[in-house]
């Protein structure tokens, strides 16, 4: 009884990422933005992760999220910095017209 007390916090501390929202997950992510509005910046970040790439992907999520708020359909990613505390994302919210 006693370890799996002990060992239900690290699940905790080590397993939480941003979800992904149901608007979030429709975000593109697009390279060329000559068919789109700017609607502003976004960011996400996650420092909870397993690993890096769990922290990144926590981020991107967060990141995708706040976009699909501002009415974005796109965006383009203008930075990924991982460091020790975590890894932080920065792109444009775009609202893009797709063929």
């Amino acid at each position: 009884m006693r370890k799996t007390f002990l060992l239900m916090p690290a699940i905790f501390l080590f397993g939480c990422a941003a979800e992904l929202t149901t608007e979030g997950s429709s975000i593109r992510l697009v390279d060329d933005k000559s068919n789109c509005e700017f609607l502003g910046t976004v960011t996400g970040f996650n420092s909870a992760g397993i690993n890096m790439a769990h922290n990144t992907e926590g981020a991107m999520n967060e990141l995708r999220n706040k976009a699909a708020l501002m009415g974005a359909n796109s965006v383009k990613i203008i930075s990924v910095e991982t460091v020790p505390q975590g890894t932080t994302t920065l792109a444009e919210a775009l609202y893009c017209a797709f063929d």
